[in-house]
Parts: C-alpha cells; structure tokens; sequence
C-alpha cells in the first residue's frame, strides 16, 4: 500500500513538472525568454526603483497598432522589451502588418481573432469596435487600478465618458504641447542673399519667394524651380495651413455661438484659392503639386527645386538639411528652411497649428482580455510622468540612451542632447531604444512634474536649440487649441459616407479651381466646387460640427 502511493506520488510529481515546462509555450501563455529571470509564482509583489510593484507573473499584454513593417518594428522592440522585462516583469507585444489599418480591422472583426488590446484607433474606428460589443468598459478599473489616468487626463477626462458615464477608449498622443506644427517656410541662405527683405502677408511672402526664384530659376541639374510645390491629398497636406493664414480654424470659420462653416462656403476660401491660382498662372506653383506622393515632393525639395512651402514644420527639414548635410560635404549651417509666420491682412490672427488635447488615436482594452484590471494597472503606470518618459525617451542607463535614472534623478546624456541641439542625432538610435514603440496612453504635453518635460525626446531643449528656437519665435501666436473644433462623424452614421464622398470631390474640385487659366475662371470653378460640394450634402456636414460644437461647449467648460 505504502509504495503503490509512493508510485503514485512519483508519478503525479513527474506528470506535474512535464506539464509545466510544456505549458510555458503553449498559446497565449507568457513564456520568459532564455537568460531573463523567471517570474515568481508567489510571495509579496515588490515596488521596483520606478515606482511600479512588479507582478509575481509576468503580464504579457498583446496588441495591436496598426500598419507598418513587422520586422522593423520587431526590431525596434528588442531593447525595450528587455529592459520591462527584466525591471518590471512586463512583457509588450507590438502586433503589425503592412496591410492597410481599416482593412485589418474589418478582417479581425469578421475572424474574431484579435488582441487583447488595440491602439491608434480614430473615434470613428474605436466606436464600431464598441457598438459590437468587443470593448470593454473602462470606468470600473479606474478608481479601483487605475487612478493615475483620471488624475492625469484632468479635465479631458469627462470628455472620454459616454452620455451614460461609461469610459470604452483611452486617448493616446494626448495633451497640449505649445509649439508649432505648421507654417510658412522660406529657403533661409537664399533670403539672406537678398537681404532678408521683410513680408507679413501671404502676397509679400510669394513675391519674395518670386523674386528668389529670378535668382535661382533651374537647380544645378538644369530643371526648372518653383517657387511652392505641395503633394497628395492637397486639401489636407496645404489647405489646412493656408486657411489659417486668412484667420479659419483648421479650415472652418467658427463664430461666437459655435457655428461651424467650412472654407468652400467663406469668402476667405475664396480669396486663398485666387492667391493659390495667381501663383499657378505665374509659372511658380509646381504643376505637379496635387499629384506628387511625399517622395516625389522630396525629391524635388531635396534637389533644390522648390524655393518655399506651406504645411507641416518637419517636413521641410526632412527634405531639406537633413538630406543635404548628408549628401554634400560642403554644406553650411545656414542651407536651410526656416519656418515664417504669414497673416491675411483681413485676418485678426495666423491660426496655423491647431492642437488637438483630446489627441487623434484611441486605445481599447477588448473582450479578449482575461483580466482587464492588470491591464489597467500598466496604463496606470504608463500615463505617469514617470511613465510617460520611458515609453518616449526609451530605455535608461545604457551606451545608446538619452537618458538616466538613478536614485530617482532624471538626468539627460550630454552627448545626446548635444546632437540634437546641433541637428546631429540620428534618430535610428531612438528606434532602437524603443522611443514610442509601445505607446499605449502616454501624453504628449508638458508634464506635470516639472511643466517643461515632453514626451518627444526632440523637443525638450527648443530654447538651446538655434534653428527650433528661431521658428518657436517667429510663430509663438500662431498656435491655438483645437480641442473642441476636432470633431469625427462616427462611421454608422450615414453623414460619414457624405463626408468622405465631399472629401475625393474636394481635392479635384480645388485643383480645378486653383489652376483655372484666369482668375475669372478661377472664381467660376470655386463657385462651382461650392455648389457641387453644397449639393452633396456639406450643409449637413456644418450642421452637424455645428450641433457637436455647441453641445461642448455647454458640457465640457
């Protein structure tokens, strides 16, 4: 009797550790890579020097983030994923495919095989996802596991909440962060040239720009220059931006009472498409502006074609210095872009970056999660300064960081910090200490702590920085908040088809307007653009931002 129950003790001591080493890589379990320490199955959690208690089992959390290059971002997951691992037995899993997002997203709800948790949604996406029923609801975990992110969201919070007080999606990229986005740009070496001659308007800036391309009429190739170039989709890349040079709010006129009118419909319109034809029919808008991909538009900026552009801030860096401080070994500091300031003089203000709070990409936590309160508690810890500053500066305290902590001292590295002053850093090295690879509900603002620090390593040191300092300044009233003004049509709702339907009209009908072959055709293809769009239900479109609006600004002040 006694060995038969040895036997069968034996036996059931072998079987149990023949399951465990098998369990550990089946599906959907955490399996501990080789060499990492292997989580604890009990005892008293430990509060690591960050701050966060570390789990006894390691918390795997699996999502999903969109469209990109899986080995890229496979890659750009390694230094990060170790450091969590071993600092807060937290294991990330960032999911991609190179398949368009909306696309993905249809095929995973039709399968029913998706991740426990899916970031960059828009609000249209998050809430087909919550009218099925594959979102879980938030607000029980917060106060419980997560009160950092109502303390950390503030007043946005309330904002979040449905009519019936239920939170199902967490904003990501969220917050104020006052810098610009967006401009005027002027070729820097060739206006100096000039003598730097002085413009407030957009027609004084066009006709500096006119005059820099007298002086400059083909590149070194022999091709012809311009004196604007843009590329595809123009009503999103440029208008927004030209718009806020005649005074409108990301391409609406907003009165008093929160009546929303869109551009096509304000005599600013009007007037910034004549100037855009006027530039045409001179010979100085590139013809291929509403046709160029980015690349084209690059490679055209990067060969020095293009003498000014109006849009986003970056991209006349990326296409400019930053390619030809590579390529040409004698380039100079000042063979740059600068980003200018231009006001209508009917405008009581350049709106020109609208910043947007709430921020655009929204994160849920899906019925595919087991335990949505240990979920919860990583973006309890995430959203935290703290938190916020390892997901966006990336790992600390090795050779490739930008960054240290140690003994609760936040401290940058010299060196790092020093190239981006100088516009020497090389970014690949911020993908490879994981900045923003596992962003989930980091913010994007200043941060609480100190009221200075922001998420975008980049961006932390514009006051030392002569180039960032220089646009900071030349745009500092040019920005404004947006938040309220960020309004998406949810997609069940039939306007959501007009509006995308007004969307393809738009860019062509614009295009027609702004190459007319005079500015009395000019005029006669915007009105027709007008009434087309009109016809095609754009009134409704204004009624509803126009209703939206009103309702925040009654709820949300």
């Amino acid at each position: 009797m006694k060995k038969g129950m040895i036997l069968v003790l034996v036996c059931a001591l072998v079987w149990t550790m023949l399951s465990g080493c098998s369990k550990s890589n089946n599906e959907g379990e955490s399996a501990v890579d080789p060499g990492q320490p292997a989580a604890e199955t009990g005892g008293e959690e430990k509060t690591n020097e960050y701050g966060w208690k570390v789990p006894n089992k390691t918390l795997e959390i699996n999502f999903y983030a969109g469209q990109d290059n899986p080995e890229t971002v496979k890659e750009n997951s390694v230094m990060m994923q170790k450091f969590l691992l071993e600092k807060f037995n937290v294991k990330l899993n960032k999911i991609v495919y190179d398949v368009d997002m909306n696309e993905k997203l249809n095929l995973m709800l039709a399968s029913g095989d998706y991740p426990e948790v899916i970031t960059g949604l828009s609000d249209e996406q998050a809430a087909k996802w919550i009218a099925q029923g594959k979102a879980v609801e938030l607000s029980q975990y917060v106060d419980k596991a997560a009160p950092n992110i109502k303390s950390q969201l503030g007043d946005l919070y309330k904002t979040f909440l449905n009519s019936k007080g239920e939170l199902y999606a967490l904003p990501s990229y969220w917050g104020i962060l006052p810098i610009p986005g967006a401009s005027a740009h002027i070729r820097y070496d060739w206006w100096k040239e000039m003598g730097s001659p002085d413009f407030s308007t957009p027609e004084e800036y066009y006709q500096v720009l006119k005059k820099m391309q007298e002086a400059h009429p083909k590149n070194s190739k022999g091709e012809k220059t311009y004196a604007l170039s843009g590329y595809s989709p123009m009503y999103t890349t440029v208008v927004p931006t030209l718009a806020g040079m005649w005074g409108l709010k990301a391409g609406y006129k907003i009165a008093e009472d929160g009546t929303n009118t869109h551009w096509v419909n304000t005599s600013e319109g009007l007037e910034f498409t004549k100037f855009m034809n006027q530039i045409y029919r001179d010979g100085m808008l590139d013809p291929d502006s509403f046709i160029n991909t980015f690349d084209d538009w690059k490679a055209k900026f990067s060969a020095e074609r293009i003498m000014g552009h109006i849009g986003s801030w970056w991209v006349s860096w990326n296409a400019g210095h930053e390619v030809w401080q590579k390529a040409n070994k004698d380039w100079t500091d000042e063979q740059r872009f600068i980003q200018v300031k231009a006001k209508a003089a009917s405008a009581a203000s350049a709106n020109l970056t609208a910043l947007n709070g709430r921020g655009s990409y929204r994160t849920i936590i899906t019925d595919k999660a087991k335990n949505p309160e240990d979920i919860m508690k990583w973006f309890n810890f995430s959203i935290t300064d703290l938190g916020t500053r390892i997901i966006g500066w990336g790992v600390p305290n090795i050779e490739q960081s930008v960054w240290t902590y140690k003994d609760g001292k936040i401290e940058w590295v010299d060196a790092m910090k020093k190239r981006i002053i100088d516009g020497t850093y090389d970014f690949k090295n911020s993908d490879l200490v994981g900045q923003g690879v596992f962003t989930l509900v980091e913010g994007i603002g200043t941060m609480k702590d100190d009221g200075k620090s922001t998420y975008w390593f980049d961006q932390n040191f514009n006051n030392e920085a002569k180039w960032k300092k220089l646009m900071n300044d030349n745009l500092k009233d040019t920005i404004y908040d947006n938040t309220m003004g960020v309004i998406q049509i949810p997609g069940n709702d039939p306007l959501a088809v007009t509006n995308t339907q007004i969307d393809e009209l738009l860019e062509t009908l614009w295009a027609k307007s702004v190459m007319a072959t005079s500015e009395a055709d000019a005029e006669a293809k915007f009105t027709e653009m007008r009434d087309k769009l009109n016809n095609a239900g754009l009134h409704d479109i204004e009624g509803y931002r126009t209703k939206e609006y009103q309702r925040r600004m009654k709820e949300w002040k």
